[in-house]
């Protein structure tokens, strides 16, 4: 055999070894779709968490920074019933089913899980690229209430919310704080459309989720959900509504020996009820 065909054979052996390799690769995963925000109320009748409407300047009245806003925010008794189904006539509270018709044949499926959405008043002085921010927050000790952002679990593979529209050719951007700190904005779409619609948005790989050193796993946070007006559109006033916020994620835990050390969790834990050593300025020279 000439050296010709000999590294020829030899090649056609490696790409083999290399793709059957690849192919022969087994990846564990556990994707799981888990609810971020579901906008309920809480046994108390009021909100489980708080979001807000901070507008620019020209969605305040006299288009001043320190002008009261235009915007409001309630939440309302409705839901998309293409995910939810009508509610039952004359059933009470919290009954619901799916099927064109209110008939026992027709009552299929049946489902608690919601009860009200968060309704958007939105309104703006002037047409343009206005922009109003909708911001989850959380309550402080001293009363008041500050911007925290919704922390996901396991890594994001998609994102999806429903969004009830009137036509209104304005657009929504989602903004993910990653572990650095960084900002990252995605596009959502457009609402101009009527009624309920099912938005998703597909996680880049350029968004880091995790790190080669343990704990590897870097969750991500959803900041805020900007919505902004186009310069031709009306903005004297316009509602719109959003519901079930999910997301798609991969939440396998590698176990190893010793992966409780690096479980964030129970790091800080393990240290405070530790034993420490001598401090450095007890021991003799």
């Amino acid at each position: 055999m000439s050296l010709k065909k000999m590294v020829l054979v030899f090649v056609v052996c490696l790409v083999f070894f290399n793709v059957s390799s690849f192919y022969g690769t087994e990846y564990t995963s556990n994707i799981q779709s888990l609810i971020l925000e579901d906008f309920e109320l809480g046994t108390d009748g009021n909100p489980a968490r708080v979001w807000a409407l901070i507008p620019d300047r020209f969605g305040r009245k006299g288009s001043l920074d320190s002008g009261e806003s235009l915007q409001k925010i309630s939440w309302v008794k409705a839901w998309p019933e293409a995910y939810f189904g009508k509610e039952v006539a004359d059933k009470g509270k919290g009954e619901f089913f799916y099927g064109p018709s209110e008939t026992e044949n027709d009552r299929k499926r049946y489902t608690d899980v919601s009860g009200t959405c968060l309704g958007l008043y939105l309104a703006f002085n002037r047409q343009g690229y206005n922009m109003v921010e909708l911001y989850p927050l959380a309550k402080t000790d001293d009363g008041k209430f500050e911007k925290s952002p919704l922390r996901f679990k396991g890594k994001v593979k998609q994102i999806d919310m429903w969004m009830w529209g009137a036509n209104f050719n304005y657009y929504v951007e989602m903004v993910l704080l990653d572990y650095r700190g960084v900002e990252h904005r995605l596009d959502v779409g457009s609402i101009r459309h009527i009624g309920w619609k099912n938005f998703v948005v597909q996680i880049p790989n350029y968004i880091p989720q995790s790190i080669d050193y343990i704990p590897s796993s870097k969750v991500l946070s959803l900041l805020k959900l900007v919505i902004w007006t186009t310069p031709n559109e009306k903005v004297s006033g316009a509602y719109m509504y959003v519901d079930q916020i999910k997301y798609l994620a991969d939440v396998y835990t590698e176990l190893y020996d010793g992966y409780q050390l690096g479980d964030p969790s129970k790091i800080k834990s393990v240290w405070e009820k530790g034993s420490n050593g001598p401090k450095e300025s007890d021991i003799k020279p």
